[in-house]
């Protein structure tokens, strides 16, 4: 009886972690979020993510605006109708994946981009 209590309590100890282990980078409200070269690379199986990085552009429209956001991983535009965090800007956002087909020359040239749909953090930029 207590075997078996001792196998069921350590599987799901391994189950537990294994589970926790393979997810990406927890930020300090528990979400993961994910790198922005596995959403770019694999866009078509993310809807809504996490993610945190550096702003390093910012682009004003009409009615919204557009920031470049980077990470370890590589950069990707965010559209956003808020107000747009400042170039050099650490944000974690949260929002959801669009890809916009642009088709040349019998080329697809599209482009992965970010809808966001709420600023989770922002931190004061480091000193340079």
């Amino acid at each position: 009886m207590m075997l078996a209590k001792t196998v069921k309590i350590t599987t799901l100890a391994i189950l537990l972690g294994g589970l926790l282990g393979g997810c990406d980078n927890p930020t300090p409200f528990g979400i993961r979020v994910s790198p922005i070269s596995d959403v770019k690379g694999n866009w078509e199986k993310y809807s809504t993510v996490y993610l945190e990085g550096q702003v390093r552009k910012r682009v004003p429209f009409l009615d919204s605006s557009a920031y470049l956001l980077e990470d370890d991983t590589g950069n990707i535009w965010v559209v956003t109708t808020a107000t747009p965090p400042n170039e050099g800007q650490p944000v974690v956002i949260k929002g959801q994946v669009k890809y916009q087909s642009i088709p040349i020359s019998g080329k697809e040239l599209g482009e992965v981009y970010i809808e966001e749909q709420k600023q989770l953090e922002q931190k004061q930029a480091e000193p340079k």
